[in-house]
């Protein structure tokens, strides 16, 4: 039986620019939830190494963490700890991690049973991988595992494992550098570099070791290698930065008087970033950028765009030896859950954070985590801190966003199914742009259905319609309703002080203003007419 709960919120805000939801839709039908919400405080931070797909020919699956489905998989891919990526017979494909690249054969799967600074491990469920290793940190473990046995790979070089399939009996080549094979049998050796252990098929418990011979897939594996000695990326950045070694290919670098090295991308003089690609969620992170462009993973990823002499150039920031992954360095536009509307209908907006601009995620709040995603493009990391109820200070959202009349605008509908951003772009007034609130993070929108989602959202709640009255002194004079959808049980809808603007026909604020917000709420997900109190 459906039932309204008429619920008067009554708050008092001081010196807030004049009332609310100025970007909120009226009358909408179709409600999205929330934002499935990504883990929130925890002890373990969520991943800060990440691998990206850099290569995909033919079909490539990717399978998330905690889910059972494949989906496609598509260059800038990221690769994580739990992820796994498979070809079937006629596809192959490559994954960057930092300086260090593997390659799959056809019908080959992997999963990524762990990449951390101190432990990579890689599990070869069938198929043939590629290794090459550029560069292994201190302390740092890479082991790779398959059915017959275990590698660790003991330092830089080239590695291939085959699990052997049919007459193809499974084997370890050790190219360059050297590796410690233990076997399902019980055997272990060392194997140095330009050998191979064969294992029999018969019987795992006895190997042969013999001279290391290249096979067709090794030798195109060897074609894609490049010569870091001859990069210029290595210089500026971190070659722990997945995406750095396709950069010098793409664009040029040039130190600034200003923000120190620079990179710029030779694209057209209509390029801009997080304008050439699409939005899918990833459960870690919620709102992840995947960008078209084959060099596009660590300009999206790590440091901060700035506008120079009318061309876009990528500020890295300060050498950080160990950076961590973002799922995106933009900031978003618009009511939280609900975004921007537009003349084409409820619109979502963003723009890239500038040098100098502190990103705040909406997954985290571990502010030691928060530090350590702005080091290098925050020039004091330790003012960077939280308010007493977890929430970045609101002087935060109002900061003077050096790239906000930049945003790029899309229909809702375009973003929460991920098709690409560059054809469905919309116009919006400037001083629309600059008058909507900030949000840091995420615009807390949940993916449509057809988008793959990592962890299960939850519990929808019920769906509340808020009339949102401006008061001065006497008298309410009504400025928008918003339908709004709060997280669920003990996650409440937060609009924060940053987020109170209204339209010019409200008025300008005069001291102390009264926002009142009727809101009635059904167990069945249709709104009810607020009752004024």
């Amino acid at each position: 039986m459906r039932f309204l709960l008429n619920i008067c919120f009554i708050a008092t805000v001081a010196a807030v620019g004049p009332a609310v939801a100025q970007d909120a839709m009226e009358g909408e039908e179709s409600i999205p939830a929330i934002e499935a919400t990504a883990p929130l405080p925890g002890v373990q931070w969520p991943p800060g190494r990440v691998g990206g797909l850099s290569f995909r020919s033919g079909n490539v699956g990717f399978r998330v963490p905690g889910q059972t489905g494949w989906a496609g998989a598509e260059v800038n891919q990221p690769v994580y700890t739990g992820g796994r990526i498979r070809t079937d017979p006629r596809s192959r494909a490559e994954i960057q991690i930092g300086a260090n690249s593997i390659d799959l054969s056809t019908g080959t799967e992997i999963e990524i049973a762990s990449l951390t600074d101190q432990l990579t491990q890689i599990a070869l469920s069938r198929g043939q991988i590629d290794l090459r290793l550029r560069q292994i940190g201190a302390g740092e473990t890479l082991e790779i595992d398959f059915p017959q046995g275990g590698i660790w790979l003991l330092g830089p070089g080239t590695y291939d494992i085959d699990a052997g399939s049919g007459d193809q009996p499974p084997r370890v080549a050790v190219f360059e550098g050297s590796a410690h094979f233990v076997w399902a049998g019980g055997g272990n050796t060392l194997i140095e570099g330009g050998h191979m252990v064969v294992l029999t098929t018969a019987d795992t418990a006895s190997a042969t070791l013999e001279a290391a011979a290249p096979d067709e897939f090794v030798e195109w594996s060897r074609g894609r290698d490049y010569d870091e000695t001859r990069l210029a990326a290595p210089y500026y950045i971190s070659p722990r930065m997945t995406g750095f070694a396709e950069l010098d290919a793409a664009g040029i670098w040039k130190i600034s008087s200003e923000y120190g090295p620079v990179w710029f991308p030779t694209d057209s003089v209509e390029w801009a970033p997080y304008r050439f690609g699409h939005w899918s969620w990833m459960g870690p992170w919620g709102w992840t950028w995947i960008d078209d462009q084959p060099w596009g993973f660590a300009p999206s990823h790590y440091g901060r765009w700035a506008l120079i002499d009318e061309h876009w150039a990528w500020v890295p920031g300060g050498f950080v030896a160990h950076p961590l992954y973002a799922p995106s360095v933009v900031a978003f536009i618009g009511t939280p859950g609900i975004g921007l509307s537009s003349q084409e209908g409820a619109a979502v907006a963003w723009f890239p954070l500038a040098p100098g601009e502190a990103y705040w995620p909406s997954y985290t709040r571990d502010v030691n985590y928060v530090r350590s995603l702005n080091l290098g493009n925050v020039r004091d990391v330790e003012a960077i801190g939280m308010q007493a109820d977890g929430e970045p200070p609101l002087e935060v959202f109002n900061g003077d966003f050096a790239n906000r009349q930049l945003a790029s605008v899309i229909p809702r509908s375009v973003f929460i199914n991920g098709r690409p951003v560059a054809p469905a772009r919309v116009t919006l007034p400037a001083q629309r742009l600059q008058n909507a609130p900030v949000l840091m993070g995420s615009p807390q929108i949940a993916p449509a259905s057809a988008q793959p989602v990592a962890r299960a959202a939850p519990t929808t709640a019920p769906v509340s319609r808020v009339a949102v009255r401006l008061s001065q002194k006497v008298g309410a004079k009504p400025v928008r309703t918003a339908s709004l959808q709060p997280h669920g049980h003990g996650q409440p809808m937060i609009i924060r002080g940053a987020h109170l603007h209204a339209p010019s026909y409200a008025g300008q604020p005069r001291g102390r203003q009264l926002i009142v917000l009727n809101l009635a709420h059904s167990p069945h997900g249709g709104a009810g007419k607020a009752k004024r109190r």
